[in-house]
Order: structure tokens, then C-alpha cells, then sequence
């Protein structure tokens, strides 16, 4: 999804007007909370979320936190709601199932750890611990009522902040910003802070702890394209902040073509792609890599990276205190 520019510019007339349905949005998450009894499972729950649609990097965050838990020694389970696939309460199988099967995100995070995928949080953790799960990092829904969550980060976008502050369809957010951050155990910042989100925080005496953090790229799989002319796609949240990073890395990007986040490629797109390329070296994303055709991928550099935390003992300590 494409967000509306609106979104970032405060006070504007558009916001303005949706303000009232806004309103109605937010109302029906805190309803939610109010009727829903929460499921407690028998393992601890780190929940990594955010406030607003659109990518803000849970995915890698969830990642660095797991590799913060292999440091502990504890056999933990990813749990993801499996972004329109077509199987619930499943453990995913890298060997038969596909990003269609499951989605792309439970993709990624199955090959760093067991991942269970089910739109209803409270079976899907119960199937975790079924299958021995000491832990479970569950991507997404700090907005879901249905399961008690032992430790919950909200992850926000260092450029985009929480935007104009208003609630879908004014603005970028799924409630409140106070109201959310009111159950986060704390704050993750991904990339610059150029919004302000730590003085917004202060301002608001939110007394959290904040981490901060950055996407790094892999340099071995940057490194081939370095002088190159490239034709650069992408689907995820915001595709622009990996054509700026290819081109920080001495990439020429000499086009992009952006899709919406999760996209699932056909085979007539991929080869749309190899035509329009006409010589240029075709780049992606590890997330979009899992949703191509193996045959077609075979013809696509494909760029990887991961989520990196500025003070990674900072967020060592805050997860230990779980176990």
C-alpha cells in the first residue's frame, strides 16, 4: 500500500476532514481490548509491533532480537499471523511451503529459527509451546488483544515518526500514539531520528526505554554490484530506503520499478522485469526473493542484509529480563 502524503504533513485540511472516522478507527481497537479475555501462555511473549500501517522494520527487528536469544541458550519460536496465506496453525516447512503458503515474512523467519503462522495468536503460541517452544517472538500484533504479551517493543520508522499523529484514514496510525505506547514495554528506532521520536517521547513524559538501530546490507552480497548499471525493485514498506541504500553502496540505479508491500510476483512480471532491464542487472530483496519463481530467481542479484542495534547489550539486557 501506497500511503497517502497527507500522512506526514500535520494539520492538513484532508486530515482534518477524516478526523471523525479516524475517531470511529480507534475506538473499535480499544474495543477490542475492552471485550477481548487474553490467552496467557506457559512461555514468555516478546512482542515486536508498531503504531502505524506500513513498513517499519518488525520483521528484521524480530530477528535481532532472536539473535539476542540464542545468546540465553533458550529454544524459541517466531510466531506471525502469515500475511494472506493460505494455511493457519501451521509450523512452516521450508521444504513444502511457499511464501504463498504461509507468507513471505514467516519465510524469512523460519530460516533463522521454528516459526508458527495463525492469524489467531492465543492457538498459534499454544502450537509453539506444543512443540517445545521456551520463548516465543511473536512479529506483529501489539494491536491483537487475544494473547498476554510478557514484553512488547513498538518499532518506529526514524524518518516517518508516527506522522501527522492521526488515526487511519486521517493519518498513518492504528490508535492513539499515547494510548499505544501506554502497553509498550518499549521503543525501537530504526534508522536516523529525523522525526524527533525521542523528544516527542520526552515531551510527553513517556518514560521508556529507547533503542535504536539501523538496516545494514551485506556486504558480500552488495559487493558484485558495485559500478554497475542496475534496474532495482522492490515490495516491501518503503522501497525508496533500499534504491537510496544501494546507491549509498556505489550501486547505479538507473531505474526502479516499486510494487506494493508483500507483493506475489507472476511469472509475467519477473519476465516483464528481464525484458525491461535490456542488459541492466536485475536487484531485489531478500523479501521479495522468496516470492519469484526459483527458475526466474536464478537471473536476479538479490541484496541481503540485516537489522543492527546500535547498543546491543542495552537491548541484551531489557529481553533477560523476561527469563
Amino acid at each position: 500500500m501506497k500511503t497517502p502524503r497527507f500522512w506526514d504533513i500535520p494539520n492538513h485540511y484532508l486530515s482534518r476532514l477524516l478526523k471523525p472516522l479516524g475517531v470511529v478507527y480507534a475506538f473499535g481497537t480499544a474495543s477490542r481490548f475492552r471485550r477481548t479475555n487474553p490467552y496467557q501462555v506457559s512461555v514468555p511473549v516478546i512482542c515486536i509491533g508498531n503504531l502505524s500501517i506500513g513498513g517499519t522494520g518488525k520483521t528484521p527487528v524480530c530477528l535481532a532480537i532472536a539473535s539476542l536469544i540464542k545468546k540465553q541458550k533458550k529454544h524459541f519460536f517466531f510466531l506471525n499471523h502469515g500475511y494472506k496465506s493460505r494455511l493457519k496453525n501451521v509450523l512452516v516447512d521450508l521444504e513444502n511451503h511457499s511464501a504463498c503458503d504461509v507468507g513471505d515474512e514467516a519465510i524469512l523467519l523460519a530460516h533463522c529459527a521454528p516459526t508458527v503462522v495463525d492469524n489467531c495468536r492465543a492457538r498459534g503460541a499454544q502450537t509453539a509451546v506444543k512443540q517445545g517452544a521456551e520463548c516465543i517472538i511473536m512479529d506483529d500484533g501489539f494491536q491483537n488483544p487475544s494473547l498476554i504479551k510478557t514484553l512488547s517493543f513498538v518499532v518506529v520508522d526514524g524518518k516517518k515518526g508516527f506522522g501527522n499523529e492521526c488515526v487511519i484514514p486521517a493519518g498513518p496510525l492504528r490508535e492513539p500514539v499515547l494510548k499505544g505506547l501506554a502497553r509498550a514495554d518499549g521503543v525501537v528506532i530504526v534508522g536516523d531520528d529525523d522525526w524527533g521520536v525521542r523528544f516527542y517521547l520526552q515531551r510527553n513524559k513517556i518514560d521508556l526505554p529507547i533503542l535504536t538501530g539501523r538496516f545494514q546490507v551485506n556486504k558480500k552480497s552488495i559487493q558484485p554490484l558495485k559500478g554497475k548499471k542496475v534496474l532495482a525493485f522492490a515490495g516491501i514498506g518503503q522501497p525508496d530506503k533500499f534504491y537510496k541504500t544501494l546507491q549509498n553502496e556505489g550501486v547505479d540505479v538507473v531505474c526502479t520499478e516499486s510494487y506494493p508491500d508483500h507483493y506475489f510476483y507472476t511469472r509475467f512480471d519477473i519476465e516483464r522485469l528481464l525484458k525491461t532491464a535490456n542488459g541492466l542487472t536485475l536487484v531485489t530483496t531478500a523479501k521479495d526473493a522468496v516470492k519469484i519463481p526459483k527458475d526466474l530467481l536464478k537471473r536476479i542479484h538479490v541484496i541481503d542484509g540485516q537489522f543492527v542495534f546500535d547498543n546491543p547489550q542495552e537491548a541484551l539486557d531489557i529481553v533477560k529480563g523476561v527469563f
